[in-house]
C-alpha cells in the first residue's frame, strides 16, 4: 500500500483502516481496475475518491462529537433558552388539547347533522330514479303497444 507522497496531506486526516480500505477498492475494482503501480502514481480518480473519504469521515467524527456532547450534559440543556421554548410547546399543546375535548361534541353534532342531510338527498335520489325508470318502462310499453310489437318482436 504506497500511496503517492502528493496524498500525504489527505491521508493524515484518515485512520489507518480507512486507507487500507481506499488501497484495496482502487487496486480492485472490477471495472476500473488499477494496478498498484498505477495506484501509487498521482491520479485524479484517486484524488476525489481521497477528499470524498476524507469529508465523510470528518462529518462523521464531527456528528460523533455533538451528540457525545449532548449525551455527556444532559443537565446543562435545561438551562438553555431552548428549554423554555420546550415548556411553552408543552403548554400549547396542552391547551389544544383541551381545546378538542371542547369542541368534540360540536363536531359530532355536526356530522350527525351532514350524515341526515345526506340522508335524505340520496333517498330523494333513488325516488327519482325509480320514478325515471318507471316513466321510462311506461314509455318503452306504449311505444310497442303503438307500434303493434309485442316483447319486441314484430306479430
Amino acid at each position: 500500500m504506497n500511496f503517492h507522497e502528493h496524498y500525504s496531506e489527505l491521508f493524515k486526516k484518515l485512520p489507518p483502516s480507512i486507507k487500507k480500505n481506499i488501497w484495496n477498492r482502487i487496486t480492485s475494482k472490477v471495472h476500473n481496475l488499477l494496478s498498484e503501480e498505477q495506484a501509487s502514481n498521482i491520479n485524479s480518480d484517486i484524488e476525489i475518491l481521497l477528499t470524498s473519504e476524507v469529508d465523510k469521515y470528518t462529518k462523521k467524527k464531527n456528528l460523533q462529537r455533538r451528540t457525545k456532547s449532548i449525551l455527556d450534559h444532559p443537565r446543562s440543556n435545561l438551562d438553555h433558552p431552548k428549554s423554555n421554548l420546550d415548556q411553552t410547546e408543552i403548554n400549547l399543546r396542552s391547551n389544544l388539547d383541551q381545546t378538542e375535548i371542547n369542541l368534540r361534541p360540536n363536531l359530532q353534532e355536526t356530522l350527525n347533522s351532514i350524515k341526515q342531510q345526506k340522508d335524505a338527498e340520496y333517498k330523494q335520489i333513488r325516488l327519482d330514479m325509480a320514478h325515471k325508470s318507471r316513466n321510462l318502462f311506461e314509455l318503452t310499453l306504449k311505444k310497442y303497444i303503438r307500434d303493434g310489437t309485442k316483447d319486441g318482436r314484430l306479430n
